[in-house]
């Protein structure tokens, strides 16, 4: 009890801090280090993101909100403070506020709301472009870092493979070795053709550009409003290249399809383009970064380093089975690079 009154009662200072009369506060979700408060106001419903991440690298991120917001991307439209702040917080803690916007759900399985998500998605990196952070924010940047993060991955890939090695008897590791061989050697000809592509050029591009990224690009920030994706908040950016966001967005999807839909994608890749457009060389990046197997190196570091506590056994070998299927599906569509970037560029494309 006196928990959460200590909790309440530090809610309302921070909300002191803004130009609003509360009427009423709820927790509306705490997870991943974050919370979120319904907050009640004489000027309509707001919600109140409570982060554990340094005042400085929520400035980076507020900074961005307040800019794409500028640029006129659908997003919740962010507060500032009665001295002009865009976050308040100290030490480890920091607080943003921003309205609650009413819509739809928007999910993975709809493929015409999946295609307005990609435009959103060139609209969201057409806005990002000018960017320039403050001096007090801390910002986070991947822009140049590929090489050394594939290097990185794959040296933890073969770690776990020595690890798997040690479990003989263990389903998860006996089915990882089964498939660790090969996708060890595609990251590393993906790293080959990474160092031999139009990277460092398209890195250079972006940061005279300052474009950012979604950082985690997932529906559960975006909903529906009058039929269109609107962005309810800004959880994380980083400076990279926009195609991280749609590799990240593509395995999502593909996941939860359990295969690799190489009609679907250029598909939706085409509503993306058509707002965004992206040369053959910078397709062949996203190409390089959909063959690197991130999912099978993601699920293994999650199992070695059992970082879903609530995971059975079972989830574990389910969702290693899943990404197995997606990553070994999608090996026609890693060799088509030619044939579908004309159809991404057709108006005749697929559909």
């Amino acid at each position: 009890m006196y928990q959460k009154e200590h909790e309440e009662k530090l809610i309302h200072d921070v909300l002191a801090y803004y130009p609003f009369q509360v009427e009423h506060v709820a927790l509306k979700s705490n997870k991943s280090g974050r919370k979120i408060w319904e907050i009640e106001t004489d000027k309509g419903p707001k919600m109140l993101k409570e982060a554990q991440i340094k005042p400085e690298r929520m400035l980076f991120i507020t900074q961005a909100h307040a800019h794409l917001q500028e640029k006129g991307l659908p997003i919740a439209p962010l507060h500032k403070t009665k001295n002009g702040g865009s976050c308040i917080g100290a030490d480890h803690i920091s607080y943003c506020l921003y309205d609650k916007v009413p819509g739809k759900e928007m999910i993975y399985y709809n493929t015409e709301q999946m295609k307005k998500i990609m435009e959103f998605a060139g609209r969201f990196h057409h806005a990002a472009k000018g960017y320039v952070c403050s001096d007090e924010s801390k910002k986070r940047s991947r822009l140049g870092k590929w090489n050394k993060l594939y290097r990185w991955k794959l040296q933890e890939l073969e770690g776990n493979m020595q690890i798997a090695s040690s479990f003989p008897d263990d389903p998860f590791s006996q089915t990882f070795l089964l498939h660790a061989d090969k996708m060890l050697a595609r990251g590393k000809e993906a790293l080959r053709r990474l160092d031999a592509s139009d990277y460092e050029e398209w890195t250079k591009e972006t940061l005279k550009n300052g474009g950012f990224c979604f950082q985690d690009f997932t529906l559960a920030r975006l909903t529906e409003v009058d039929g269109e994706p609107f962005l309810k908040e800004l959880h994380s950016i980083t400076y990279d290249l926009p195609s991280r966001d749609l590799r990240i967005l593509f395995n999502k999807l593909m996941v939860k399809l359990s295969v690799w839909d190489t009609e679907l994608m250029v598909s939706l890749l085409r509503s993306y383009d058509a707002v965004y457009p992206l040369t053959e060389k910078q397709y062949e990046i996203l190409w390089i970064d959909l063959a690197f197997p991130h999912l099978f190196c993601a699920i293994a570091h999650k199992y070695y380093l059992k970082q879903k506590k609530s995971w059975s056994d079972e989830k574990y070998n389910w969702a290693l089975q899943n990404m197995i299927s997606v990553e070994h599906s999608k090996e026609d569509f890693l060799q088509q690079l030619p044939a579908l970037f004309k159809d991404i560029k057709s108006q005749q494309g697929v559909s």
